[in-house]
């Protein structure tokens, strides 16, 4: 099992305030190509379908996944869900194309009362209402009618888990940033870095979104201001 590492609350609190946007340019800008950390195709399904300001930030707490008919692969000591520990955020990786889900509503509650963050699922949810009536945050790929045990099953915890949309690998304690635009992985050795680039470029942009406002053109606006 992986060992997370540790980031200062001060850092997580500073990361809140940026969108998942703001945090890919800063990871391009630091040279994580050619995604800049982003998870493709992964939705806010709750507490609305990608509506509202919900944004979750924490380290991630990984769960890998197989077919229900892989006998093979090793199985938790214990049930994922129990598992994750507070103020983290649930990461789970499916084999690809199941159509059934991975994480249902009973599965929100627990989460919830133990203080996880919120969910990003490589696969799919199901009883949308269930998680929409407890306003938990879920991101996944798609929905489905379908139960996670009939398909799939929980293999491993805390490992190094690659999404299927993406290049991008999730390393348990990396941290993730996921809102109404998407979802973010940042390397854990790179956040104090994305914290200052965010903070230096979005004074950039807010001065350049208050420009254009006022009728000023994008050219002479960038060169102003972005120095392009």
């Amino acid at each position: 099992m992986s060992v997370a590492v540790a980031v200062a609350a001060a850092t997580l609190n500073a990361l809140k305030q940026f969108s998942s946007c703001e945090i890919a340019d800063a990871l391009l800008k630091l040279g994580q190509r050619p995604w800049g950390g982003y998870i493709p195709d992964i939705e806010m399904w709750s507490p609305r379908y990608c509506d509202g300001d919900t944004r979750i930030v924490g380290p991630a707490f990984t769960v890998k996944m197989v077919e229900r008919s892989n006998t093979t692969a090793p199985s938790p000591p214990e049930h994922f869900a129990d598992a994750a520990p507070e103020n983290s955020v649930m990461v789970i990786s499916a084999p690809k194309d199941v159509k059934g889900a991975c994480w249902g509503g009973l599965m929100s509650a627990r989460a919830k009362a133990k203080n996880v963050k919120g969910v990003v699922i490589d696969g799919r949810v199901r009883d949308l209402r269930e998680h929409r009536s407890m306003e938990y945050p879920v991101f996944a790929k798609s929905h489905s009618t379908l139960p996670q045990n009939a398909f799939v099953r929980p293999s491993e915890l805390q490992v190094p888990i690659t999404m299927s949309t993406s290049p991008v690998v999730v390393t348990p304690g990396d941290i993730i940033v996921a809102d109404l635009d998407g979802v973010i992985c940042i390397p854990v050795n790179l956040v104090e870095d994305v914290v200052q680039s965010c903070t230096k470029y979005v004074a950039i942009d807010d001065k350049c979104m208050e420009a254009l406002q006022q009728g000023y053109g994008v050219k002479e606006t960038f060169a102003k201001y972005r120095g392009t």
